[in-house]
């Protein structure tokens, strides 16, 4: 997603919301946060996943939740820490996450 379009901090509309996540890969609604999981080879895969991810997807000061689950499933998860909706800021920290995982041998798991 292009900073341009994610300036501002209003919550989006139903429309916009479909149209960001279209964009984004692997990337869900789910109880009104945005929610990748992922599968990697091991735990140890897991853990570099989650500190990379840590280190690196940073905006404002927030950071997506994170879970390892079953040895190797990751959960991702990003909100309003406000609970007022998604907003650009929400959309702008996936984009952050999703960059990080371009470079790292992970798999979306299927829904």
């Amino acid at each position: 997603m292009a900073d341009d379009e994610l300036t501002d901090s209003r919550v989006l509309d139903e429309r916009e919301l479909w149209a960001a996540l279209a964009r984004e890969r692997g990337w869900r609604l789910h109880e009104g946060a945005l929610v990748r999981e992922l599968s990697t080879r091991d735990f140890d895969e897991a853990m570099r996943l989650l500190e990379l991810v840590a280190a690196g997807a940073v905006d404002y000061g927030r950071r997506p939740d994170m879970c390892i689950s079953e040895f190797n499933h990751v959960r991702l998860s990003i909100g309003n820490p406000h609970h007022a909706g998604l907003t650009a800021a929400e959309l702008r920290l996936a984009a952050k996450v999703s960059a990080l995982l371009d470079g790292f041998a992970v798999e979306d798991t299927p829904q």
